[in-house]
């Protein structure tokens, strides 16, 4: 395979090589620095000369420091194997003459006279090596190729010098490779052939699309992005040596030793001493690599220092910069590796001790300690670290402070107060980025602090929405209102209140207090809006006040809640919740428009919930494109760490995933929650996961999918959380105990149901369940009024999903009662569908818009067969199922399906129960 943006010094190569062949000899010089690529184009020549037969006869040979006290080493790497093959008669003629001085050097070869290297003399050798090689490109013109010449030995050096001073008389090319930078690199017999040499070639670095050819060649599923080839080009700067470290980095899992770090250690090892103390000083100083410093590390002058780094950039190691930087950030981190701990930690303290007492900023100082195992050689060093952690704080980057603070923690004694106000320090930082690390950092906290109110108030400083998760319990469970009193007091009984918010008499309570508030709570303080959104949270579940109540206070609180603020991630994720539960739509989306254009510091997991809560408002009011996309777009900005994800943000996403049928997004939320995962979230992500796990599993597996549907509504009724807007299980439930042939525990689900949704108030969960209640009353009297009535809750909810289901639904019943007015139902319906984005949707509607042809319905379309294949697939049976039932091969049910999915303006079986009527998530979405 050819080399990657090579093609011109491979040209030049071969081009020497065919010259030989006519003839004409030459000397070829290679050079470059570390890594370039000099023994890789050798490689490639010497592939490419022995696939000719015809061409010159190819020798080559690799100097070694290991070797190079062998007398002649490289001369007889090069020509031992040719003179061993040679029969009696070829070793006779190559050996005549001058030649015969040499031979002692070949113990294989025919008529050796035995090693007596004291009765040779190195001149006479030499001149015999050259008749040698007369004598054998006489016969057929050679090529010879020698790879790190600059550690060969001096007497192949002369023997090349001197053959080097006759090439052009003899068919012969003569290629050898140098490492720039290397001590022998100078030798005079180098200096020599460099002069002489007719071709010098000296490999570049590669730009990015050879970083990006190199990556393909080695199957690189990276190779496409040009993102991942800037990243491997800028740490290696195109050196195809420091590539294959930065390659062999990301998969360091299934890769060998360093190769870089071997040769690097290996090849300062020949340099003096200053040069690989100068390296490994300015590894640690970094970009503070000043002179001065370098100097104070090493403890060598000036003169010295400035050596050691000419010797450096001459090997390539560092860029011609001042400061001193090295050449690529790869062999930084490979002159780290390469350091033993003794001499790290040294050097690292030393430096440490340095930009203290120059008064550097305390993170430069923190970066070093950072590296120093505890405890600190010097009492300043904590301190120092917590100023840094402070400097991180200010500057958005809380993961570099938390790393600070830990380190830091672990100067300090196992127990007592100020490890235990530093914990709290450190949880505070950690709740940015990892909530249930600062959970437990606090928990241990509060065991340390020594008062009540110092515990309460440690409590306190930890965000509201933090208290969502059930591990936050421990830590309200170990305070009391009565620890503290004033400002304090309100936000320590918000964070109870919020972590005892599945106790039904609690949340009882919790509204209770929120009517003893009167008609409009005091909201001046942090601590009065804390707990007010938690009471209000609290009234959203239990359905306890009404719809419009919550909404008005709601949007009082959020108006105090600007993206932007601290106050944003204890409260906002509170409120949108219940803002979208009482129906509140249209206020909540101005405000998260405005909030999603504020600039957020800290981690991407607040602007990904503000971005995922305007996805269920677009979601909600039937934009179903551009809902999606903002999933995915709130999805990708936490890189996918559901682990680590608010709660309101899970819920936005499960909320987008089932209204939209994104099953990508479904099966991805699913699969993340497994059983395990599921039993240590809150009764919120696991009644939201429940229910999507169910909507997944409607059609093909009905029985099962109800099952979820209770379970999550056993849940829902043993804490209290009767709200029919935020689980709607018992619509999902009686649907599907419908189907099953129950229509009475349907009956007795639907109409508690819509009990309870008059009793909140919204419109939205009550004109779905109206027109659920119609569908399983069909031809009942009141059917037309349950649909009128859902019609009309459904315009104010703004829900335009729901609102072409209830109108598809009126259309029908007017339809069948031979009335005018179903096509104009029809109509607008399909105008709406098609404006959604709503194809399952659209489909239906266009069939009830096509005319007098399909007054019954969609199935009047569909052959016998494919009702009968249709009917068995609506109630959950498989391919294969369905074929044995009706005894004919599984081919052939596939066959009727694709029919019917075409018939119908359908993608596939998941679209097929909403177009019969059923509604969901293709049966499998809430409707």
């Amino acid at each position: 395979m050819a080399l990657p943006e090579r093609e011109t010094e491979l040209r030049r190569l071969r081009g020497a090589i065919a010259a030989a062949g006519a003839g004409e000899g030459s000397v070829t010089v290679v050079t470059g620095q570390l890594g370039v690529g000099k023994t890789a184009l050798l490689k490639e020549v010497l592939r490419a000369a022995e696939a000719d037969p015809g061409g010159p006869r190819v020798l080559t040979a690799a100097a070694s420091r290991t070797e190079q006290d062998f007398d002649f080493g490289i001369a007889c790497q090069v020509l031992e194997p040719l003179v061993a093959e040679a029969d009696a008669g070829a070793a006779d003629r190559w050996f005549a003459g001058a030649a015969g001085a040499a031979r002692w050097l070949f113990p294989g070869a025919p008529g050796w006279p035995g090693w007596e290297p004291g009765d040779h003399n190195d001149v006479l050798t030499t001149h015999g090596l050259l008749g040698l090689l007369a004598a054998i490109s006489a016969e057929r013109p050679l090529a010879v190729l020698v790879d790190d010449l600059h550690v060969a030995d001096r007497q192949s050096l002369t023997w090349l010098r001197h053959f080097a001073r006759r090439i052009h008389d003899l068919p012969c090319a003569l290629i050898v490779a140098v490492r720039e930078g290397d001590p022998g690199a100078d030798r005079p017999a180098i200096r020599e052939l460099w002069e002489l040499a007719k071709i010098r070639i000296r490999p570049a670095n590669l730009s990015e699309d050879g970083v990006a050819a190199v990556l393909r060649a080695t199957s690189d599923v990276r190779a496409g992005d040009p993102r991942v080839v800037a990243a491997c080009h800028a740490a290696s700067a195109g050196n195809p040596l420091y590539l294959s470290e930065v390659m062999r980095g990301d998969h360091a899992h299934r890769s060998g030793p360093s190769v870089l770090k071997e040769r690097l250690a290996a090849q300062l090892a020949v340099l003096p001493p200053q040069v690989g103390d100068c390296a490994r000083a300015i590894a640690v100083l970094g970009e503070h690599a000043e002179p001065w410093l370098v100097e104070h590390l090493t403890g060598a002058d000036s003169v010295a220092v400035a050596e050691a780094v000419l010797a450096l950039g001459r090997l390539g190691v560092l860029a011609p910069a001042c400061p001193p930087r090295f050449a690529a950030p790869v062999l930084r981190t490979a002159i780290e590796a390469s350091m033993t701990a003794q001499e790290d930690l040294r050097l690292r303290v030393r430096a440490a001790t340095v930009f203290h007492e120059a008064g550097f900023a305390a993170e430069t100082v923190a970066a070093q300690l950072l590296e120093v195992p505890a405890p600190s050689p010097s009492p300043w060093m904590p301190e120092e670290l917590r100023t840094a952690a402070d400097a991180a704080t200010r500057r958005g980057e809380p993961e570099t402070a938390a790393r600070y603070l830990r380190r830091a923690l672990l100067d300090l004694p196992p127990d007592g107060p100020e490890r235990g106000w530093r914990l709290v320090d450190l949880a505070l930082t950690e709740a940015v980025f990892d909530v249930s690390a600062a959970i437990r950092h606090l928990t241990q906290a509060i065991g340390l602090l020594p008062t009540p109110r110092e515990r309460a108030e440690a409590v306190t400083l930890l965000p509201l929405s933090a208290f969502l998760r059930p591990e936050a319990a421990v830590l309200t469970g170990r305070v009391t209102p009565e620890d503290t009193g004033g400002q304090a007091g309100l936000r320590l009984e918000a964070r109870i209140r919020l972590t005892r918010c599945d106790d039904p008499a609690l949340l009882a309570a919790a509204v209770d207090r929120l009517r003893e508030l009167g008609p409009e709570p005091p909201i001046a303080t942090l601590a009065e809006r804390e707990l007010l959104a938690v009471l209000l949270h609290a009234a959203t579940l239990s359905a306890g006040m009404p719809a419009a109540t919550v909404a008005e206070l709601t949007d009082r609180l959020l108006r105090c809640a600007p993206a932007s603020s601290e106050e944003f991630a204890g409260t906002a994720p509170l409120l949108v919740i219940s803002a979208l539960t009482a129906g509140a739509l249209g206020p909540t989306a101005s405000w998260l428009e405005s909030a999603v254009g504020e600039p957020v510091r800290g981690r991407p997991a607040r602007p990904a919930s503000l971005i995922a809560a305007r996805g269920a408002v677009l979601a909600q009011t039937g934009q179903l494109t551009r809902a999606r996309s903002t999933a995915w777009e709130a999805y990708e900005l936490i890189d996918g760490n559901l682990g680590e994800a608010p709660e309101s943000l899970v819920m936005a996403l499960v909320a987008i995933a089932v209204v939209t049928r994104d099953e990508r997004l479904a099966t991805t939320l699913v699969e993340h929650y497994d059983e395990h995962a599921l039993a240590r979230t809150g009764l919120h992500i696991r009644a939201a996961l429940l229910m999507l796990r169910g909507t997944v599993t409607a059609v093909e597996d009905p029985r099962g999918a109800l099952a979820k549907f209770l379970d999550c509504g056993a849940a829902l009724h043993r804490a209290g959380w009767r709200n029919p807007a935020l689980f709607p299980w018992r619509t999902w439930s009686s649907w599907l105990q419908r189907r099953l042939g129950d229509p009475g525990s349907a009956g007795e689900l639907i109409d508690d149901e819509i009990r309870w949704a008059r009793c909140w108030g919204a419109p939205g969960p009550l004109g779905r369940a109206l027109r659920i209640k119609a569908s399983l009353s069909s031809g009942a009297e009141d059917s037309d009024a349950l649909l009128a009535e859902s019609i009309e809750a459904s315009r104010a909810s703004g829900d335009r999903l729901e609102l072409v289901r209830a109108l598809l639904a009126e259309g029908a019943l007017l339809r069948d009662g031979g009335k005018a007015e179903a096509e104009d139902r029809f109509r607008e319906a399909y105008r709406l569908a098609e404006g959604c984005g709503a194809p399952w949707l659209t489909g239906r509607t266009a069939e009830e818009t096509t005319g007098p042809g399909t007054a019954a319905g969609p199935s009047a379309a569909l052959s016998e067969a494919e009702g009968r294949v249709v009917g068995f697939a609506l109630d959950g049976l498989t391919n294969g199922e369905i074929a044995a039932e009706i005894n004919v091969t599984r081919r052939a049910v596939e066959k009727h399906l694709t029919n019917c999915y075409r018939k119908l303006g359908i993608s596939g079986r998941a679209e097929l129960a909403e177009v019969f009527g059923a509604w969901g998530f293709g049966a499998r979405s809430s409707a």
